[in-house]
């Protein structure tokens, strides 16, 4: 194998195992409702500077959008916004483990939907 030939492997390595993903199970709380089980899902890039986030909640609106690490962001923190399928958004605040990793080392999020409504976890 050449060198050329050692550094693709590598690359393709990096890529099929370096992007973390999975769910951040916490709570929904919506207006007037019990609270219930609700599931985050994320997928970090190679580096985990960026990836997407994405979520069905209980109404049937689907909720998307990316999230990239902001070094100039105080501390642990990280917000995004993700769009929904029917027109609303949810606010996402981020307070990770570790700095500039995202999601994979874990933390919290409190998101805050437009028509009201929360999603909390510990992860």
């Amino acid at each position: 194998m050449n060198a050329r030939q050692s550094y693709a492997l590598v690359a393709l390595t990096l890529a099929l195992v370096g992007c973390a993903h999975g769910p951040i199970r916490g709570r929904l709380t919506l207006p007037e409702r019990a609270a219930q089980p609700a599931t985050i899902n994320y997928e970090s890039s190679v580096f985990g500077k960026t990836g997407k986030l994405w979520t069905r909640l209980p109404t049937g609106e689907t909720f998307t959008g990316p999230y990239a690490l902001d070094p100039a962001a105080p501390g642990k923190t990280l917000v995004t916004t993700l769009a929904g399928d029917a027109g609303n958004s949810m606010l996402c605040r981020f307070t990770l483990n570790e700095p500039g990793v995202g999601p994979d080392s874990g933390g919290s999020v409190r998101c805050e939907i437009s028509t009201g409504g929360t999603f909390d976890a510990d992860f």
